[in-house]
């Protein structure tokens, strides 16, 4: 298939191209990408690009699953600390070199040499001396990364851990040529100059059509792969990126503007992929705080939410209804099929008036849904989450406590990756702060602070994904904390903006009410629900708020900047219920539920304590026996839903533009699609 627009790039890179190139990808993105160095990208929009560039010793297949990449086979020690890699026979450099055991060692030595300025490392800190390395206190010789001979590699850990072969598979992890980089120096990454290991080499960097890339002669599949060249069109935003989808010049993009979701969907049906994401919007309850401190009525304002209704009148779709913070398509459980609204608001009175919560008896009417909120168009969204690797819709900075969970506060799309004790913020806080920690203690404030801003996501969780909030939101920057803005920088909070009467009742019948309830002794329950600002939180907060007059609870919205915002949540600031979210770096239950231990000082909102709940995370940060490992995250998610610090609201879902003329598009989770299993019919 030939596309006129980019007939004269490509005559440009023809000499270059394989002699039957009949077979082109216009493939959109949104925003130039900054570099495609792998060890310095830091955005969504490098990783599609650095996935037909380069292979890592594992890489996604079509469905995004981690398998074998650029080594054949590997073993693990017992212990779980030494992984033994076979390299493919006869791989090659985009250049003829063979690819060796040594060249991994040499990129892996580079990752974390200071001087590199690598943005992802976090989630890699695990292999050993790799902190000391990062942190300028050990030689880069000195890294647990070792060639006992040139087909054979070996990392060795600091500690086990289970989810280690998937953090392999991010684009941090890629091999880069380091002889070559060393002729090219600055030039690498920023021109058509890349030595590179993958399905396709880049042939060009042309100003107006983009990057050109063909397929590599060199690698073992060449001959299958369906597509002679794919070329990355960059966009200033989605709505670009959609125009040019109709008119036919590229065959997919990354993200749609949502705001426009249901004229969309009637337009595009089904080429407008939808798929799940692994993360969560909820609502953090101050567990701390009487009366919030009784689990009954924490479970009765989880009860009387219709999250059906909520996610179809505030996000039209775009969001999906969610009853626990992991996602079902990452904890494998299947998704709970709630009892009837009026059943669980039953439930839910029952359980107030135990907590000792009079039902207000004159409540009025619940006003209509409002009509679907304007959430930030993905272009947007990617820009104001910081660009840094994509958004993420509520993403703050993770810091995820001891379970080497990497996980993501994603208050407004974005997210961080990083290890554990030490997540590298990896510039993405939801801001997109550049650093890294390392297997820090997650109750070192300081250690994360220092090196992260707002987090963002790691590189691969970038595609697109649904944001809750404006497409400018109010004293954002970037917005990059999940947190939206959730920052590391302690700033001044702002004055409090006053409370939005969500559900009062009339004047007259208030006091009578109230007066009903003081003889009886008791009073009906009234909380601030807390949202930050952006048009989607806020919208979300009236329909929660006016569903609770159902059950006689009184909910006034209070707005603040989100840095302030996230400010409070993160010191022990005051609030009742607040909005926040997380997305995971990994697609691995751990990462959602870590953010929730006792000692995440930074990131649990709910200041949830249970130390059995630890104890479970503890065990599964380290258990290296898949069966056991997963009993143990199913009793910690089981722990949180009867203890309900949270209540999970709405799941992430990422959006995708597909022609119906390109296959092998399979939907997955963590939205990647490499192009070498793609073909255009």
């Amino acid at each position: 298939m030939r596309f006129a627009w980019i007939a004269g790039a490509m005559l440009a890179a023809t000499a270059a191209l394989p002699a039957s190139a009949d077979v082109i990808y216009p493939r959109g993105l949104v925003k130039a990408p900054e570099t495609l160095d792998p060890q310095k990208a830091a955005t969504f929009n490098e990783t599609p690009i650095l996935y037909d560039l380069f292979e890592g010793l594992v890489s996604p297949d079509a469905d995004g699953k981690t398998g074998p990449g650029a080594a054949e086979s590997w073993s693990i020690s017992p212990d779980g600390l030494v992984y033994t890699f076979k390299l493919r026979d006869g791989a090659r450099w985009s250049n003829g070199d063979v690819v060796k055991a040594a060249d991994f060692v040499a990129s892996f030595r580079r990752l974390f040499t200071p001087a590199t300025g690598a943005t992802e490392a976090g989630p890699l800190l695990v292999i050993k001396g790799a902190a000391a390395i990062q942190q300028g206190t050990a030689k880069p010789d000195t890294l647990g990364v070792a060639a006992p001979d040139a087909a054979t590699l070996e990392i060795t850990l600091e500690r086990p851990v289970p989810t280690f072969l998937g953090r392999l598979a991010l684009p941090v992890a890629l091999p880069v040529n380091v002889a070559s980089i060393k002729k090219l120096g600055a030039d690498f990454g920023t021109t058509g100059k890349i030595v590179s290991n993958g399905a396709y080499r880049l042939a060009a960097i042309d100003k107006k059509d983009g990057y050109i890339l063909v397929k590599n002669p060199r690698f073992r599949d060449a001959k299958t792969i369906p597509i002679d060249s794919v070329v990355y069109k960059a966009f200033e935003d989605v709505a670009g990126c959609v125009d040019a989808y109709r008119a036919k010049a590229v065959l997919s993009c990354p993200d749609v503007p949502t705001e426009n979701l249901p004229s969309l969907k009637d337009e595009f049906g089904p080429a407008l992929h939808f798929a799940p994401y692994p993360g969560t919007y909820y609502f953090a309850i101050n567990t701390a705080k009487q009366p919030f401190d009784k689990v009954e009525v924490r479970r009765a304002l989880s009860l009387a939410i219709d999250r059906e209704a909520l996610a179809r009148a505030v996000w039209s779709g775009g969001m999906v209804p969610a009853e626990t913070l992991v996602p079902p398509a990452l904890s494998g459980l299947p998704a709970a099929t709630p009892a009837s609204i009026e059943t669980r608001r039953a439930e839910a009175r029952k359980l107030l008036e135990a907590a000792g919560f009079k039902e207000v008896a004159a409540v009025q009417p619940a006003t209509p849904a409002p009509a679907a909120a304007k959430a930030p168009d993905t272009a947007a969204g990617a820009e104001t989450a910081g660009n840094d690797k994509a958004a993420s819709p509520d993403g703050a900075a993770k810091d995820a406590a001891a379970g080497d969970s990497s996980a993501k506060d994603t208050t407004a799309q974005e997210t961080a990756s990083r290890d554990t004790a030490s997540k590298n913020t990896t510039a993405k806080d939801a801001g997109g702060s550049d650093a890294a920690t390392a297997d820090a203690d997650p109750k070192d404030a300081s250690a994360s602070d220092a090196a992260n801003h707002d987090v963002t996501y790691s590189i691969t969780a970038k595609p697109s994904v649904t944001k809750p909030g404006d497409a400018a939101p109010a004293n954002d920057t970037p917005a990059k904390d999940a947190m939206e803005a959730g920052k590391d920088e302690a700033e001044p909070a702002a004055p409090e903006a006053p409370a939005t009467p969500a559900a009062k009742v009339a004047p007259e019948a208030d006091k009578k009410n109230e007066a009903e309830a003081d003889a009886a002794g008791r009073k009906p329950l009234r909380l601030a629900i807390r949202v930050g600002t952006g048009l989607g939180h806020e919208e979300t907060a009236r329909v929660i708020a006016d569903q609770w007059k159902e059950i006689g609870v009184e909910a006034t919205i209070v707005t603040e900047p989100n840095q302030a915002h996230f400010a409070r949540l993160r010191d022990g600031g005051d609030f009742d219920v607040a909005r926040t979210g997380w997305i995971a770096d990994e697609a691995d239950p751990i990462d959602l539920l870590t953010v929730l231990r006792s000692d995440n000082v930074r990131f649990n909102y709910a200041r949830y304590n249970n130390r059995d709940y630890d104890k479970l995370l503890d065990q599964a940060a380290t258990d290296m026996d898949a069966g056991r490992r997963k009993q143990e995250l199913d009793a910690a998610a089981a722990l949180l839903a009867t203890d309900a610090p949270i209540i999970p609201l709405l799941g992430y879902v990422s959006l995708s533009l597909v022609s119906p003329t390109l296959s092998g598009w399979n939907d997955n989770l963590l939205n990647v699609h490499p192009t070498r299993f793609l073909s255009v019919d």
